[in-house]
Parts: C-alpha cells; structure tokens; sequence
C-alpha cells in the first residue's frame, strides 16, 4: 500500500508539473502576441487594442476577448465594430501570431476589401515590412495594394478565355 501510495504521489506531482508548465508556456505565448498586437494596432490604426483573458488566474477555463479604439473614437469590442474596424483588428492579430512564430508564406483573399484607400496602403505597408522574413500572396482589386507589391499577376477573362499577366513592381 505504501509503494502504491508513493506512486500514486509521484504520477500526481508530474501531472501538477505538466499543468504548470501548459499554463507558463500558454501565459508566455499569449503575452507576446498580445504586445505584438499592441504595437501593430496602434501602427495601423492610430489607436490601442489589447488581447484580454477572461480568466488569466486559469486562462483554460475561460474565453478571449479583443478590445480596441481607433484613434479619436470610443473603446469597444469586436461586436460593436464596422467591418472596416474588423478588418484592421483581425488582420492584427494575424500579423502579432506571424511576428510570434512565422509561417513561410501567408495566402489572404481581399482582406483589403471593407477598407478605404488610406487603411489599404497602411495594410500593404505592413505586409511589405514583414515580407522581408516571410512571403505574402495576396487577391486585391485595389489599386494601393498592388502598387506595393513585389510582383502582380493579373487574371482575367474575356469572351470565356482566361488571360494572366504579370509584372514585378519596382518598390
């Protein structure tokens, strides 16, 4: 009974330890996302966004809440937001995930589209900057987004025939 009691003891301080070591791996990942979003909110919007735990004494049992203001607006969460402020929270957080641990190449499909041309070239500022240690393959209509690529590929389609074209961008 003994020796069933000191294993019994021993299984339960190495499932602690593994709890504890989820938890400071999850706190240290969610703390540098969560700066790197403050920073690149605030570069694209003027304003300040913030990543909230709802319970940070247990981040496993409870939700994530992002708030932010633009500049010179009123504090609110992602449910009170245009889909322009949407646009620029979400893309965001995925440029604070890409600063944390990057992919080798990133494919966004119009994100550009809910926004006006003055957060479109804030947008292809951004993903220039970071393309550098990453690569960006990005469907835009806009004018501004195309103007800082490296290369545009234009498709297009006349009487039922597929025509592509291409051309590299001197930045």
């Amino acid at each position: 009974i003994e020796t069933l009691e000191n294993e019994k003891n021993e299984i339960q301080s190495r499932m602690m330890g593994y709890e504890n070591l989820k938890k400071e791996t999850f706190l240290s990942t969610f703390n540098s996302v969560n700066n790197h979003f403050k920073a690149i909110f605030t570069e694209l919007t003027d304003g300040y966004g913030e990543l909230i735990l709802e319970n940070p004494e247990n981040p496993f049992l409870g939700g994530l809440t992002v708030e932010g203001n633009q500049k010179n607006k009123e504090k609110q969460k992602l449910a009170g937001m245009s889909g322009g402020e949407k646009t620029l929270m979400a893309l965001s957080l995925v440029f604070a995930v890409q600063r944390h641990m990057p992919a080798p190449f990133y494919a966004l499909d119009e994100v550009d589209a809910a926004l006006d041309g003055f957060n479109v070239e804030r947008i292809a500022k951004m993903i220039s900057g970071q393309s550098d240690h990453t690569q960006f393959i990005v469907i835009s209509q806009r004018s501004q987004m195309n103007d800082m690529a490296a290369r545009v590929v234009g498709v297009t389609q006349n009487r039922g025939r597929t025509m592509v074209s291409g051309m590299t961008n001197s930045k």
